[in-house]
């Protein structure tokens, strides 16, 4: 698997980027890191530099993942999720407490995180109308143009919700989509000891607000924060105020990028 290290501090963040992303989705954020940090971020399995996982089933994955962790040497670590990201995330912490491995994580951040697989990207499931669907929206450019302006209203200024997908895999992006829609419900996680800050955006899709609520169901220790302004993509579209939380309110703006 591969993972891109910034920085060599001793407090360590790890990166789990969403659908269609990469190691980069985190890269608005690296500027405003402190310098006794560490950021590591992998492509997941399948996507960028890395090869597929061995089983296409989130639980499968978030063992790999949790293996490549362990291997980090790390300790205290804040596990970072970004949309379907965000998952991983409390699967991954799952399954450190079945190892008796609790105590290396510090918190999880889950950022605009989706709980569930919506039915507009159901529709991409679906036998033979499913995958011609998909390529209509995110497989060509056209379909990309036509996707983000239709979904202006969950972003802002000039932010592209579809950008990411012009340099993927499409297989993997579906597949990546049918793990989520079969990997159930929150309400798996209830139970699980660790610090959690949930962040979305006020323009987010409705999906993601059920969900937050979801979520916030399944991990009452959650801390629970709407972004003023923001859409789908926070990291990009309010960098300062996700990197305070990330990185536990040491960054200041003049170490913004």
């Amino acid at each position: 698997m591969f993972i891109q290290q910034t920085g060599t501090g001793s407090k360590t963040v790890v990166g789990f980027h969403g659908w269609s992303g990469d190691h980069h989705t985190f890269d608005p954020l690296l500027g405003q890191m402190p310098k006794d940090y560490s950021f590591y971020a992998p492509d997941l399995p399948g996507c960028g530099q890395s090869d597929p996982p061995k089983k296409w089933k989130m639980r499968c994955l978030a063992q790999e993942v949790t293996g490549a962790l362990i291997r980090l040497n790390r300790e205290r670590m804040t596990l970072v999720g970004s949309c379907s990201g965000a998952i991983l995330t409390a699967f991954v912490a799952s399954e450190l407490r079945e190892m008796g491995r609790s105590g290396v994580l510090a918190k999880l951040v889950m950022i605009d995180p989706f709980a569930y697989c919506p039915w507009y990207f159901r529709i991409f499931l679906i036998p033979l109308i499913g995958p011609v669907t998909y390529t209509a929206a995110f497989a060509n450019p056209v379909g990309r143009v036509i996707t983000n302006l239709f979904l202006r209203e969950k972003r802002v200024g000039n932010t592209d919700l579809t950008e990411s997908f012009a340099g993927v895999d499409h297989w993997v992006t579906w597949k990546y989509l049918k793990m989520l829609f079969e990997c159930g419900q929150p309400g798996q996680f209830h139970g699980l000891d660790v610090p959690v800050d949930i962040l979305y955006g006020e323009k987010t899709f409705g999906a993601v607000r059920r969900s937050v609520r979801e979520w916030a169901s399944a991990l009452p220790q959650a801390s629970i924060r709407e972004l003023s302004g923001v859409g789908h993509l926070p990291i990009q579209e309010s960098s300062y105020e996700v990197a305070k939380v990330v990185f536990g309110g040491e960054i200041s703006r003049n170490e913004s990028s």
